[in-house]
């Protein structure tokens, strides 16, 4: 990513920790602004390089200090933190964990993707972004709220409700396929999130691929063909990962959809082939399997979004929606 990509909108303040003095001349040690990795000194230029520790009151970058550990998965950890030159503000940090070529490949076209996407209201801002070394560190809006997970942990969800979400997601997802041609590729119920406003945010683009940059991204996934969440992957997700394309997404959100009406997912397994087996077997789930959850045409919606081939669900996220708000009209 060129400096011009980033989105970075935190100058560096003076209120730094103290970085020591200058073994040389005793002169108080300056970060170095073009390299996070470096401290100098200010007359004698003496360089010392600086091992980032991430913890609990730890500053990163000179810029973020770091308020507490939020959680983690495989592609990396994540912080709250707030920019030293204003304490009232929070952010999230995302660094990368095992930090490998592949994994420093996925973490840089993930900031690429959310830079390119900032516009749009109902995904989470990219703010910072830059590499130290074999470190990838991404800043990101920090989101109150609940994700669908802990919400339908604590609540049942009415079809209302759910269309309602359904709508939001499907607009987001609309948005950066037809202006960006991006696909998500982990929709699921921790990955879209319900802000203190009601706003629904669609979160963790780790997985995302620009389908026009495929030949960077067939590189990136060749090792690992069937990376996602099982039980709310499409069957072409497992066989055919790098080439799917905004339909799988649609079959995820259906997935995500069904477990919100009836409080299980849709299919289930022990290991990778059990899922993949299920999968192909229980898509588009029976209508038995919605036990009353929804009107008729809800669970036709549904259904045409998680049929097992991919030509048979909706053709765009037009249609996708002109069905959803049919049956918001109702309501």
């Amino acid at each position: 990513m060129s400096d011009s990509d980033k989105t970075v909108i935190i100058e560096p303040g003076s209120n730094l920790p103290d970085y020591g003095n200058c073994p040389v001349c005793s002169q108080k040690l300056q970060p170095d602004w073009d390299n996070v990795e470096l401290l100098r000194c200010p007359a004698c230029r003496y360089t010392k390089k600086v091992v980032t520790v991430i913890e609990p009151g730890s500053v990163v970058a000179y810029k973020y200090r770091i308020l507490s550990y939020l959680n983690g998965g495989g592609s990396g950890s994540i912080f709250l933190c707030y920019p030293l030159s204003d304490p009232s503000v929070r952010y999230v940090l995302k660094v990368l964990t095992r930090p490998t070529g592949t994994g420093q490949k996925r973490f840089r076209r993930e900031a690429d993707i959310l830079c390119s996407i900032s516009a749009n209201k109902r995904v989470a801002k990219i703010m910072d972004y830059w590499e130290a070394g074999s470190d990838t560190y991404i800043i990101m809006e920090y989101v109150e709220g609940h994700t669908l997970r802990q919400l339908a942990a604590d609540c049942n969800f009415d079809e209302y409700n759910v269309l309602v979400i359904a709508y939001e997601v499907a607009r987001a997802l609309q948005d950066i396929w037809n202006n960006f041609s991006i696909i998500h590729r982990d929709i699921k119920p921790e990955n879209i999130m319900v802000d203190k406003n009601s706003q629904v945010k669609l979160l963790d683009f780790g997985l995302s691929k620009q389908c026009d940059h495929s030949a960077e991204t067939s590189l990136i996934t060749m090792a690992s063909s069937t990376l996602g969440t099982p039980g709310y992957m499409s069957p072409e997700h497992f066989t055919d990962f790098r080439n799917a394309d905004f339909r799988s997404d649609i079959y995820s959100l259906g997935a995500t959809l069904f477990f919100l009406l009836t409080g299980h997912q849709s299919t289930g397994g022990n290991t990778m082939m059990d899922f993949f087996n299920n999968t192909i077997a229980y898509s588009p789930p029976p209508e038995e399997s919605f036990k009353g959850s929804c009107s008729f045409e809800c669970m036709t919606m549904i259904r045409k979004m998680m049929q097992r081939d991919c030509a048979a669900r909706h053709s765009s996220y037009e249609e996708l929606l002109s069905e959803i708000n049919a049956l918001l009209d109702r309501y």
